[in-house]
C-alpha cells in the first residue's frame, strides 16, 4: 500500500511539474513575425524581418541577408540591440511586437561604420 501511495505522489508531482512547464515561454523561440520597411538618411531604404517570442519580445532581426540575434545584455526598456557573430549591430528604440513600426533603427558594420541611420518606418 505504501508503494502505491509513493507511486501516486510521484505521478501527481510529475504531472504538476509538466503542467507548470507547459505554460512557460521559450524566450528564444520565434512564434510571431513582422516585417517593417524603413526610410533612412541619404535616400536609403531598409527592410527588416523581425521574429518575436510568445511574449512579443524580440528574438531575431533579419536584415540585409543577415540574421541578428537580440542582445539581452545590451538591451533595456528604452532600447533594443541585435548583433551577429561577425559584429554587425542593429540598434532601435523601445522595440516589441506591439510597437515595432514606431521605433527608429540604425545598422552598423563590424568596424563601427554606420550603414543605415536615421531610419524611420514607412
Amino acid at each position: 500500500m505504501k508503494a502505491v501511495n509513493i507511486l501516486t505522489a510521484v505521478a501527481l508531482s510529475a504531472g504538476l511539474i509538466s503542467a507548470a512547464s507547459a505554460g512557460s515561454i521559450d524566450a528564444n523561440k520565434v512564434t510571431k513575425r513582422a516585417s517593417v520597411s524603413y526610410s533612412c538618411q541619404n535616400n536609403k531604404h531598409l527592410v527588416i524581418h523581425y521574429g518575436f517570442n510568445a511574449a512579443w519580445v524580440p528574438v531575431t532581426a533579419n536584415v540585409e541577408g543577415r540574421t541578428l540575434r537580440y542582445d539581452r545584455a545590451a538591451s533595456d526598456r528604452t532600447s533594443a540591440f541585435f548583433k551577429d557573430r561577425a559584429g554587425y549591430r542593429l540598434g532601435a528604440g523601445d522595440l516589441n511586437g506591439r510597437n515595432h513600426k514606431k521605433s527608429g533603427v540604425m545598422l552598423t558594420a563590424p568596424n563601427n561604420r554606420i550603414l543605415f541611420k536615421g531610419c524611420t518606418a514607412d
